[in-house]
């Protein structure tokens, strides 16, 4: 569809009037993103599908990927973020534990309304009482009632919850608590309306 919406528009653009011309660029336009939502869809039913491949990690290292991986909408944001010097070494699977992770902080990123300046999202990491760790991820975006915080978990969730925004999809927060399951966690939500959020999960020894 959009190779051939492609050629119509090199070939045959000149021969259509401006609203011709206008449903043409939406053609193509919503071709790109169903393949960009396909993709996407793709990548996450091959890395839960994919058995963990469990090993020591250094926590840090996983967080500063993730945070070099959204650079740009840091800088663009002015957000301040806290990151402890002192997080552990834990039994996990790198690349899903690093998917995780950038799910909730391109949640932060994208979910506020906050000044550019003004946003934050701090890291927090301290022993589970049922042993290894517990890892909190908190901003202060526009935050989830607390009636509607179990639907965050699901396809589209946040998407749902706040319409206005859109942002695609939504499966971020979904693969985020499948891949915190499938590594024996649990991942939880306290969130008010206007105060932000924080997620937890449990990273198991």
């Amino acid at each position: 569809m959009d190779g051939f919406s492609e050629l119509l528009s090199a070939d045959y653009a000149d021969k259509l009037d401006e609203e011709g011309r206008d449903f043409l660029g939406r053609i193509r336009s919503s071709a790109q993103h169903m393949k960009h939502v396909l993709d996407d869809m793709s990548h996450m039913v091959k890395l839960l599908s994919r058995p963990s491949a469990r090993r020591p990690t250094p926590l840090r290292e996983i967080v500063e990927e993730v945070l070099h991986k959204y650079n740009y909408m840091i800088e663009e944001g002015g957000v301040r973020v806290d990151v402890p010097s002192d997080l552990p070494v834990v039994n996990a699977d790198s690349e899903k534990m690093r998917e995780a992770i950038g799910a909730l902080v391109a949640n932060a990123l994208f979910f506020t309304d906050r000044a550019v300046g003004e946003r934050q999202i701090a890291f927090d990491c301290t022993p589970n009482p049922g042993g290894g760790y517990r890892l909190c991820v908190r901003d202060n975006g526009i935050g989830v009632d607390p009636r509607y915080a179990s639907q965050v978990f699901e396809l589209g969730g946040m998407s749902k919850l706040d319409k206005p925004r859109g942002g695609g999809p939504g499966y971020g927060l979904y693969l985020a608590k499948r891949i915190v399951e499938t590594q024996g966690g649990t991942l939880s939500l306290e969130s008010a309306l206007g105060t932000g959020s924080t997620f937890c999960f449990t990273i198991p020894e």
